[in-house]
């Protein structure tokens, strides 16, 4: 008599099902169109990477190199605080700013500062007032390259190689993520570790992960926390998504990983001072003010201390929601399940006046929130939606070309031009819903492809002149 499949066999099912790859030259215009893109958004990462942001617009990167710098040659992690209850605050003068400087400082955990500082040393800084934005944001420039690649290999696992395509060339392209992705912020390195996380928890969910596959998912959500308490997102979505596939041992596994991670940050904060830690960690837990912060996380601008507007973050959430609603549950899953995870967490640990003010927040699921955006622009060509069409249109496309025709506030397009750039998706979306069908949808899935082509165009150039668009805002 059959039995009922579980929920690990129908995982695996679904990954025997998938047609397997083909070998060849058939694979050589894919992957180097992906090298295109990821080089492609290390180019515009680079480019003017210390104009935009301003460096003093946020002062964390310095803070998160200084205190990494100061505990690996003198053994504390001496940087600024603007919390109260330091035993004392010195006045530090860099960058035309000044900081008030403390000791043994807490605000954080402590992986991020060491790595930065590590970095700093490497790259010959021996003094505070030498770690400027031409060192300092060079690590974050590397991790959200290679997130490109890692988004793609895992987009193409679970939505298809198009979808994966299109949404790892909006996360190398658009300039809210070319510009957070210049932020020496412990997201950065969070937005790597939960898509390596996704990537192993997914093939782990198949049966096929090798042996590499586990200790890679432990590491990442024991070291995410390391980076930022927030990061027991990663463990905490990781571990639904888990048993949600069946696989409750590697569950359990991965929740004490992430628990351990948070243990091993009071166990520093013990061995510094521990009144001192109690005292920071209670300051810190008074930074929300109420209920709304997950959704300001999700409405807020992309800026730091500016106000960039993202269309495609806000296309990506409705995406991510679409996403939720398919049979197909893996995508629903190690997608939608843990950019809402790690709102939920901003609703429990940020307070909402952060959310506002501090883009980089996002960073840590752009990923995820693009790849949906990228699947729903494609599904637009796909299925030659006029809904979908036009919703592009006002999201992403729109975003896309506002700065490209040389927009910001107080300025005013002349008519001509942007009629003739509005007219495509528009056009697009009326021959996809006219008739008779024969053959008009080949033709409209050429015009909505070419306006989904103009979008990635038009935000490749604007990255490139971000900070003079930043300048103005």
């Amino acid at each position: 008599m059959a039995t009922a499949p579980t929920p690990s066999t129908e995982f695996a099912a679904a990954a025997e099902r998938k047609p397997p790859a083909r070998s060849g030259t058939s694979q050589i215009p894919e992957w180097l169109f992906v090298a295109a893109v990821v080089l492609l958004g290390l180019t515009l990462r680079l480019h003017d990477y210390t104009l935009a942001p301003g460096f003093t617009d946020n002062a964390d990167e310095v803070q998160f190199t200084w205190a990494g710098l100061n505990l690996l040659l003198h053994g504390d992690p001496y940087t600024w605080s603007y919390f109260p209850g330091y035993a004392s605050y010195t006045r530090f003068n860099a960058f035309g700013t000044s900081y008030p400087l403390v000791h043994h400082w807490l605000d954080h955990p402590p992986l991020f500062s060491y790595l930065m500082g590590g970095w700093a040393l490497l790259a010959g800084s021996r003094d505070m007032a030498a770690t400027g934005p031409q060192v300092i944001r060079l690590p974050p420039i590397l991790f959200s390259s290679a997130a490109v690649l890692v988004t793609y290999l895992l987009g193409r696992r679970l939505l298809g190689r198009w979808p994966a395509l299109v949404g790892a060339a909006l996360l190398a392209l658009t300039p809210a993520a070319v510009l957070l992705g210049r932020e020496a912020e412990p997201e950065a390195l969070q937005a790597v570790l939960l898509l390596l996380a996704l990537w192993a928890g997914l093939r782990l969910s198949e049966a096929a992960g090798g042996r590499w596959a586990l200790p890679l998912l432990l590491g990442c959500c024991l070291l995410a926390p390391l980076a930022k308490v927030s990061g027991i997102a990663v463990a905490g979505s990781l571990t639904v998504c888990l048993l949600a596939s069946g696989r409750w041992r590697i569950a359990v596994a991965a929740a004490g990983a992430g628990i351990g991670g948070l243990l091993l940050w009071v166990a520093y904060g013990a061995l510094i001072d521990w009144q001192l830690f109690l005292h920071i960690t209670q300051l810190q837990a008074q930074n929300r003010r109420g209920v709304m912060t997950g959704f300001d996380f999700i409405n807020s601008v992309a800026g730091v201390n500016h106000r960039l507007r993202d269309g495609w973050w806000l296309l990506g959430w409705i995406g991510l929601g679409a996403l939720s609603l398919r049979q197909e549950r893996r995508a629903a899953l190690f997608l939608a399940l843990p950019a809402v995870a790690y709102a939920a967490t901003m609703m429990l640990l940020a307070g909402e006046q952060n959310t506002q003010q501090y883009g980089w927040y996002k960073w840590l699921v752009y990923p995820e929130v693009y790849l949906a955006a990228g699947w729903l622009a494609w599904e637009a060509v796909r299925r030659r939606s006029p809904a979908l069409a036009l919703l592009l249109l006002v999201t992403g496309w729109a975003t896309a070309t506002n700065w490209w025709l040389g927009g910001a506030y107080g300025w005013t397009p002349s008519p001509l031009p942007l009629a003739l750039l509005l007219a495509l998706p528009v056009v697009a979306a009326a021959v996809a819903a006219g008739r008779p069908r024969p053959p008009f949808p080949t033709v409209a899935r050429v015009l909505i492809g070419a306006a989904l082509a103009m979008a990635l165009l038009g935000s490749a150039i604007e990255s490139f002149s971000v900070a003079t668009i930043y300048d103005r805002l």
